[in-house]
């Protein structure tokens, strides 16, 4: 492995860490832009690691999430920005071709985009199961050590949160 990947998965964790704080956010704007930090530290640790499809489109998503803080305030734009974005990250997609690989980061982060924007929290975790698979394919092919790691912890926490909503669910009276 040469310097600058390991300098790059060394990033990729940091990246990691930096998302973990996002878990101990309270508001939705303190999580949009937590997460915009990290997703920008994961984006120096895509350069640096060859992910140019990563990198492109996790650009996208500082701006998308930058976006998504402020969508609830115009309801046209609430519906229309989720399907925008995608549609604009799947045509920024044929630029930043790398290889078939690069359709598991392209097809993840697209429907992660619309479950943002459209699903209920239950629904999103329910999503990130699929969305988080498919990137983490694609860590995996780059490879990014912190980017599988982080795709392995959204994976589960999603599992768990499904599994404590449901015995949640089931607990209460009816």
């Amino acid at each position: 492995m040469q310097p600058v990947e390991i300098v790059g998965q060394i990033i990729s964790v940091i990246a990691v860490i930096i998302t973990f704080v996002t878990y101990q956010m309270k508001s939705t704007r303190q999580i949009f832009i937590v997460n915009a930090v990290a997703t920008g530290v994961s984006c120096i640790a895509y350069a640096m690691l060859g992910g140019i499809t990563a990198l492109g489109l996790n650009i996208m998503c500082i701006v998308r999430n930058l976006c998504y803080m402020h969508k609830d305030k115009n309801k046209h734009c609430a519906i229309i920005l989720p399907a925008l974005l995608s549609l604009i990250m799947a045509v920024l997609s044929a630029f930043l071709w790398e290889g078939y690989h690069s359709l598991f980061f392209v097809v993840g982060i697209t429907l992660n985009t619309l479950a943002m924007g459209y699903f209920n929290p239950q629904n999103l975790r329910k999503s990130i199961l699929l969305t988080s698979t498919l990137i983490l394919i694609y860590n995996l092919f780059v490879p990014s050590i912190g980017g599988a790691i982080n795709e392995v912890v959204a994976i589960s926490s999603s599992a768990i949160g499904l599994v404590r909503h449901r015995q949640k669910k089931e607990v209460q009276p009816q």
